[in-house]
């Protein structure tokens, strides 16, 4: 039994500490939106820059972190053997991910499937990829503590001023 593809009911962000002059937040009215492709997307208060400092040259502007819990599954398996998302975003050709991860118990777990791709919509995990968490279970699932970690930051090879859009977040569970 595969769960159908399920958008999150609550949405939150933060900033790590004593980073938020480097962070951008998201625009929070939008955050009932971003369930559908088709709906108003939540979009950055602020544009993410390449920041180029010294010492470092390759510091990048980050968005706020993201949080997408109340996901509220129907007919999920009794045995968890993968979790896929789906992030459709308008990433402007630049501005790709940070953090992908699955949250348990309010807490970030496993892998973070975070890559450079720029496609406007991608797909992390499978029907077979528990994220690195082997003892993740339906009960973690329907756990109003359970949801995905989102952040994204400015592309490295390709400095720019671009804000980001994200339209929908999905997850399905196998």
């Amino acid at each position: 039994m595969t769960a159908v593809w399920t958008p999150p009911s609550l949405i939150s962000q933060y900033a790590e500490t004593s980073a938020e002059d480097i962070h951008i937040p998201w625009n929070a009215l939008e955050f009932s939106a971003v369930s559908a492709f088709d709906q108003q997307r939540l979009g950055l208060n602020g544009v993410l820059s390449h920041i180029a400092r010294s010492p470092k040259h390759d510091t990048l502007s980050k968005t706020y972190f993201l949080k997408f819990q109340g996901f509220n599954f129907n007919n999920l398996p009794d045995s968890i053997s993968g979790v896929e998302v789906k992030v459709c975003a308008d990433r402007r050709g630049r501005v790709t991910d940070d953090t992908v991860q699955l949250i348990v118990n309010n807490t970030a777990v496993g892998s973070n499937k975070a890559n450079l791709n720029l496609d406007p919509i991608k797909y992390y995990g499978s029907a077979t990829d528990k994220w690195e968490v082997p003892s993740l279970s339906k009960a973690d699932l329907v756990n109003s503590n359970f949801g995905l970690l989102l952040r994204f930051k400015s592309h490295p090879k390709y400095p720019h001023s671009d804000p980001a859009f994200i339209n929908s977040i999905e997850l399905r569970i196998y």
